[in-house]
Parts: C-alpha cells; structure tokens; sequence
C-alpha cells in the first residue's frame, strides 16, 4: 500500500509518502527531510498512540480539578475507554507536577500524572 503521512516530529511537517505492507512493514520512505521521519511514521501505521490529556476533580484543594496527561501516550484505540476509566475519580489535595494519580490504566503501562500543583486547603 502507498500512504502520504505528515510527519509532525519536527517543524518542518514533511508530508512522507510511504510505502508499507501488513506483513513486511514499511518498505520504503520519500519525501522526509529527517531521520526522524521513518521512526515516526512505522509508529503512525502499526502502533498510533497519543497523548491524553484531561482533569480529574480534587477534593480540599485551592483548585477544583487537577490537570492530568497520560505518560506515556496511550494507544490511540483505548482513549475513549480511557476516559471512561478516568471519569468518576477523585483526589484528593495536596497534588504535585508528576505525581502518579492512576497506574497501568487500562492494562497499557501508561500511568495518569499530575500537571499542575493544587494545594490543600
């Protein structure tokens, strides 16, 4: 099969025509002005996953929610059955940047982790 993929790794946005199979993978690359390029677009074709991001209420905080994000990106397939998992959670304040607020959701080895700080009060 033959694909034109827009590379977004760099600035640049290459529009990477492809050429791949099921089988065999990507059989070759054209148009792409970076090594990046080719680690991308196999990625976009066989295992597309992208970053989550959402936020989960926070009980006795300053803030009312807490921004999350998935780390790392979760499949591209499960982001509705992760939001899913993630609705009805709550936390409860103090949160920090980076604090793991849910582990392995959905089985996929990515964790839910704090974007901001949210202060108890």
């Amino acid at each position: 099969m033959k694909s034109t993929i827009i590379c977004i790794v760099c600035p640049v946005s290459c529009p990477v025509d492809v050429e791949w199979t099921k089988e065999d993978g990507v059989l070759g690359i054209k148009n792409h002005l970076c090594k990046l390029a080719g680690p991308y677009v196999e990625s976009e074709l066989f295992d597309p996953r992208r970053l989550l991001t959402t936020s989960i209420p926070v009980d006795s905080g300053d803030w009312p929610l807490v921004s999350v994000k998935s780390d790392p990106p979760i499949p591209k397939n499960m982001m509705l059955e992760a939001m899913d998992e993630i609705t009805g959670v709550r936390v409860k304040a103090p949160i920090k940047v980076g604090d793991v607020l849910m582990t392995d959701i959905l089985g996929t080895g990515c964790d839910i982790v704090a974007t901001r700080n949210v202060k108890k009060v």
